[in-house]
């Protein structure tokens, strides 16, 4: 066969074989698509700050990943490793801000393909704020009431401050932190506990440790105190003027 003749066969009615020829490239698509699998995950919503500027509002704390491969490739992905985070180091100023949720793909996700994630939502409105780091005072809070006889004397927190990281606006109103429950219920005796200190912003961040020690000093009252309150008690119920 001589060379112009095959060219004449391959040119020959060309618009239908590259018609035909795209279609099944299509088809071929199609089936591929329609063969991978389809796996969902939550996963946490980090926080990659820059070094003046944190979140204001509240945000989403995790979102929805969707990841689509074949099914040997997908099956063993575990969630931790598809990591969802919103990168603040791009921003320099104060501000509302439309930031993109970014998807970081480690561990078992790494070289599998075809791969394809995406993540819902795929942006998050944030006010972005100066970054203030402050000492906050921490008070106990106490709840029930010593034994019968005996009184609270003496008490102390330790440490009695953290520091506190968060941004502007928010650290400027917020001025103490308390401690979890501490309970006296029928506590005769000097005690010792270890407490956390209640945070119910997520967007405050307490540096070192959530944890501190509560000191309590429990006396006996004494008697003569003791029975002037009881016969003070007797006296409330019997006031002047009402039969005995």
């Amino acid at each position: 066969m001589t060379r112009s003749r095959l060219f004449t066969i391959i040119t020959e009615k060309w618009p239908v074989k590259v018609l035909s020829l795209a279609a099944a490239v299509i088809l071929s698509i199609f089936y591929r698509m329609s063969s991978l699998e389809t796996r969902f995950f939550t996963v946490p919503l980090s926080v990659e700050s820059s070094d003046t500027l944190l979140p204001a509002n509240s945000f989403p704390r995790s979102v929805k990943i969707t990841a689509r491969g074949e099914a040997e490739g997908i099956q063993p992905i575990l969630a931790e490793d598809i990591e969802a985070y919103i990168d603040l180091g791009r921003y320099a100023n104060e501000g509302v801000y439309r930031v993109p949720i970014q998807i970081r793909k480690k561990g078992t996700a790494l070289g599998v393909e075809p791969l394809e994630v995406s993540v819902v939502p795929v942006d998050i409105h944030l006010l972005l704020e100066q970054k203030i780091t402050r000492n906050v005072s921490v008070f106990p809070v106490l709840r029930g009431a010593v034994a019968e006889g005996y009184e609270l004397t003496g008490q102390s927190l330790t440490p009695a401050s953290v520091i506190v990281e968060g941004p502007r606006s928010i650290i400027d109103n917020h001025v103490e932190f308390n401690t979890e429950a501490i309970d006296l219920d029928r506590r005769n005796e000097d005690f010792s506990v270890m407490v956390n200190i209640k945070n119910d912003n997520p967007l405050l961040f307490i540096h070192g440790s959530n944890i501190l020690e509560f000191r309590g000093s429990i006396s006996r009252i004494a008697r003569g105190i003791q029975e002037n309150n009881t016969h003070q008690a007797i006296e409330e119920e019997h006031l002047p003027g009402e039969e005995q």
